[in-house]
């Protein structure tokens, strides 16, 4: 992986997708003094932010309880399924009507993320600051790339995946 020093004006972005993937787990940020006060089934969880050449960057502090944790990380959720698709996000696999994906590493992370915010408007934005690095500088048009290769592997089943005009992109499931 490579690491880039991150601007300071994108540090604000780096709390909120540090707090966005913790909270998916099922933690919630609270104030630092919450953690001295835990009680029996919670855990607390202090993270702190390091930038090259910024100082005092505030500790985040998250609490929640075991029990949701421990469901967060459950093998139900890390398997993702739609009709005939199957992706299976621990063992980074895609399957379509029984047969192998063949998906490149970006593929299948957008096809994951896609699956995961099914019926809902994705734009360009959100899905390169999901599924691309986070200094990532290059043109907003490679997600239509990798849309556009994505549905070609999918072959019939790339209907799925509608573009939003001048908004982005949306993982549609129809009713039978």
């Amino acid at each position: 992986m490579k690491h880039e020093n991150l601007p300071a004006e994108q540090l604000e972005q780096a709390h909120y997708l540090v707090a966005h993937c913790l909270s998916k787990a099922g933690l919630c940020l609270v104030s630092p003094d919450v953690l001295k006060q835990l009680e029996e089934g919670q855990v607390g969880l202090q993270v702190s932010i390091t930038v090259p050449g910024l100082e005092d960057i505030p500790t985040m502090a998250f609490t929640g309880s075991l029990k949701e944790l421990h469901q967060s990380v459950s093998s139900e959720k890390n398997i993702l399924r739609c009709d005939g698709l199957e992706i299976d996000c621990r063992r980074r696999r895609a399957v379509l009507n029984g047969d192998p994906l063949l998906l490149t590493p970006r593929e299948l992370q957008l096809l994951t993320y896609l699956l995961q915010n099914r019926n809902q408007v994705l734009t360009r934005g959100q899905l390169l600051g999901s599924v691309w690095e986070l200094g990532y500088a290059g043109d907003s048009r490679t997600v239509d790339t990798h849309i556009k290769c994505l549905r070609r592997k999918l072959g019939e089943f790339g209907r799925h995946i509608v573009t939003v005009r001048k908004v982005g992109y949306r993982f549609e499931t129809f009713t039978k």
